[in-house]
């Protein structure tokens, strides 16, 4: 079932604009994103169901691990910049919580891109985060992502 908490006032500014990655508005024409004229963020973008936006979070990590940016370290630099982020703390968490150095490259596969994902979240939105992004809703994202990955990483 669909699940959706846009313009939640009461939840974390990730979680209430279904962006828990808190991407950027940019224009993307990501799956599900709310139009530019009817986001009431102004800053980040917005999406009708959370499946999407954690989607569109998969799919710039994807693009970003493909692109070069294949550990942690620079994943994060470019995820979270250091004029918006505590980058160092940001990396350092991150690598803790998915069991990798901060410069190894990344096995692209699902779980190391669900757990990377569950890890960003958390560090976006604080931990309550995990009462509203459940495993469930990740999957729900693999299943409309439209890119093929390994189930775990080798």
């Amino acid at each position: 079932m669909a699940k959706s908490y846009l313009n939640n006032a009461n939840l974390p500014r990730g979680i209430r604009n279904n962006n828990p990655g808190n991407l950027v508005m940019t224009t993307i024409a990501w799956q599900g994103k709310v139009s530019r004229a009817n986001n009431r963020d102004g800053h980040f973008e917005q999406f009708i169901e959370l499946r999407y936006g954690i989607r569109a979070m998969m799919r710039d990590i994807i693009s970003d691990i493909n692109g070069g940016q294949n550990n942690i370290v620079d994943l994060i630099s470019t995820y979270a910049p250091s004029f918006e982020n505590n980058t160092t703390a940001y990396i350092n968490s991150v690598a803790q919580a998915v069991g990798l150095s901060p410069t190894a490259a990344i096995d692209l596969s699902q779980s190391t891109l669900i757990a990377l994902c569950k890890i960003i979240i958390r560090v976006e939105n604080g931990s309550t985060a995990a009462a509203y992004v459940l495993d469930q809703d990740y999957q729900d994202a693999i299943n409309i992502l439209g890119i093929t990955l390994k189930k775990k990483a080798q």
